[in-house]
């Protein structure tokens, strides 16, 4: 027990109780530590203005005359810890576009944490790598979110990434979604007539409207953009089956390709994946990944896609 939690039981303890609390009582109730642990805990509530006095031969109480309770929010060194972790998380995800939406709970956060441990020098040994996030500053995130939350439609200019082309689209935001290191927005499109997930950070332009946005049930959305593999939106058409080498699945069997993944291991110690499919474009990235580790035994279509990408590789190598 750290010094935190013995601050909040004493003083949750002393609030409560009607007779005083004796030296021999607060040793128990902090896991039998020394006597001089709990008067260095009672010095530190006293020097909070805890209004904690002596009777002699009895104990110690509270004056209950006097309102009191701990400054700000405490917590305990675990939930410290844990909070520290979440800020380094919320610095990464931001990118730079929330930074001032969030400064201010951050200071507030770091304001905390430095008054309630001992050293922050450490922090730094948190580290969360933002690698494969392509987005740094996304000056439309937030009419974008506005448009999710509000569930307005929106106006936007996009650059699709496959061909370059810029369009502009009239769109009903369903959902912000973070996916590996980036952010994308769900949306029903009105001039596809369908639904599309935009890369944030190629959105050159966003007008938020006054129309309400057409609304796609969750269940639709699952169905459309979840149920394939990576963000290419549709429902399956084709079922990939790979199989991995002993040394690639020490990595794979632990990867999180797709929640409903099929996965065995073969008697030649080959780890097989199975994974639903709509858009190949992700998955064979993924399956390139692992180069002469992965085999696509199924279907053909993927499979020659596969080895036509590692021809023209190997081409330039030749």
């Amino acid at each position: 027990m750290d010094k935190l939690e013995r601050a909040q039981r004493l003083h949750k303890t002393l609030k409560q109780r009607k007779t005083p609390l004796s030296m021999t009582d607060m040793r128990e109730m902090f896991d039998n530590c020394s006597e001089s642990t709990v008067k260095r805990t009672l010095q530190d509530m006293k020097s909070l203005g805890a209004p904690i006095y002596c009777i002699d031969g009895l104990g110690y109480s509270y004056d209950k005359q006097i309102a009191f309770e701990l400054p700000g929010v405490w917590f305990s060194s675990e939930e410290l810890y844990a909070l520290l972790t979440i800020q380094q998380l919320t610095q990464n995800i931001s990118g730079g576009f929330l930074d001032k939406s969030i400064k201010l709970i951050r200071e507030k956060a770091e304001m905390l944490l430095g008054k309630q441990l001992a050293s922050l020098t450490d922090i730094h040994r948190i580290r969360v790598l933002g690698a494969g996030s392509r987005g740094k500053d996304l000056p439309m995130f937030s009419i974008a979110s506005s448009g999710v939350l509000e569930q307005r439609r929106l106006h936007i200019t996009y650059q699709g990434r496959q061909r370059g082309e810029i369009t502009k689209r009239e769109i009903s935001p369903q959902r912000l979604v973070y996916y590996k290191g980036n952010w994308y927005l769900d949306a029903w499109c009105h001039q596809a007539n369908g639904l599309r997930s935009f890369a944030m950070e190629k959105v050159k332009k966003v007008c938020l409207l006054a129309q309400e946005c057409e609304n796609i049930s969750d269940k639709v959305l699952d169905e459309q953009l979840t149920k394939s593999f990576g963000i290419f939106s549709g429902k399956p058409s084709a079922l990939a089956v790979l199989h991995f080498s002993e040394k690639a699945a020490r990595w794979v069997q632990d990867e999180q390709w797709f929640p409903n993944g099929e996965t065995r291991w073969l008697n030649n110690n080959i780890f097989e994946l199975r994974i639903p499919y709509h858009n190949p474009t992700e998955l064979i990235m993924e399956i390139c990944r692992y180069g002469a580790g992965v085999e696509v035994v199924e279907p053909a279509e993927l499979r020659q896609q596969v080895l036509s990408i590692l021809e023209k590789s190997i081409a330039k190598y030749t």
